[in-house]
């Protein structure tokens, strides 16, 4: 420091809170005439920044060069790139017993959220936390209990947390078309073919995400033969789709007679049953 801008301290020390030594009233200047740092993260240039402003309330709205001069350095090191933490508490400052609690839950939780990655992810956010609660600090030692700078930090504390990813929308069938077939067969009749037709131009047009082919039967029978009845009507209508361009995004599942689409007792023979129903989703 060059011999004049001690001097000058000097006398401005003279003039200030008779607490605050020539040394603490140079560093408060110091601060204030720094340009914005060039170096270091988005945290440390915006630490910074919050640590003058905090200086420049402490030194010229409330007269407390002392506590000024604290900020000061703080900044003036996050300026230099270091990773400048947030106070101990009752460690500089000393708050009533009855207020070390929520203190140190708060500092505890600012922690935490810098070893989450917040002062990377929102890097104003977590600088304008870390000087709230300095100032937080400072302000319980002044019996201020419920301050500015701690309305400031639970403001602005929900800005750290790691937000959950939102699930994606679940997709929907958008539409479902049905196939049907002669009792006991599998193969494609002429009405199957036309709608297998309605199906592939209609895919063109929807662009669906996803195609499901699910084959029934009627009652007839028992479960082992109709369940593999439906894997034959199923692999029919997939394979009638696939010669008209329509394969590529097809899921094909067999649910024989456990999926009615008309309720009916054992052995009843119900055209509606005996069906391939083709969904798209999207």
């Amino acid at each position: 420091m060059k011999l004049s801008r001690l001097s000058a301290a000097l006398g401005m020390s003279v003039l200030l809170a008779a607490c605050a030594t020539p040394w603490e009233v140079s560093d408060v200047n110091t601060i204030m005439e720094a340009p914005a740092p060039t170096a270091g993260s988005a945290f440390t240039k915006a630490l910074f920044a919050e640590y003058k402003a905090e200086t420049a309330q402490e030194a010229k709205n409330e007269y407390e060069w002392d506590h000024a001069a604290i900020f000061a350095r703080k900044g003036l090191r996050a300026a230099a790139g270091e990773m400048v933490g947030p106070e101990e508490v009752n460690t500089t400052w000393y708050a009533p017993d009855s207020r070390v609690k929520e203190l140190t839950d708060a500092r505890a939780r600012l922690i935490g959220y810098f070893g989450n990655g917040a002062r990377e992810r929102v890097p104003a956010a977590a600088a304008k936390a870390q000087a709230k609660f300095d100032c937080w600090m400072e302000e319980e030692a002044e019996n201020d209990a419920n301050s500015d700078c701690r309305a400031a930090f639970l403001k602005i504390e929900p800005e750290l947390q790691v937000k959950p990813a939102m699930a994606p929308a679940a997709p929907r069938i958008v539409k479902t078309f049905v196939v049907y077939f002669d009792f006991n067969k599998a193969t494609l009749t002429k009405d199957a073919q036309r709608v297998l037709k309605e199906v592939a131009a209609a895919q063109a047009e929807i662009k669906p995400t996803g195609i499901y082919v699910s084959g029934h039967t009627d009652t007839v029978g028992n479960s082992a033969y109709n369940d593999k009845l439906s894997n034959s009507r199923a692999k029919a209508v997939a394979a009638g789709l696939s010669k008209l361009g329509v394969g590529s995004k097809i899921d094909q599942k067999a649910f024989g007679m456990t999926k009615l689409a008309v309720p009916t007792k054992g052995n009843v023979k119900e055209g509606k049953n005996r069906r391939v129903e083709i969904s798209f989703e999207k």
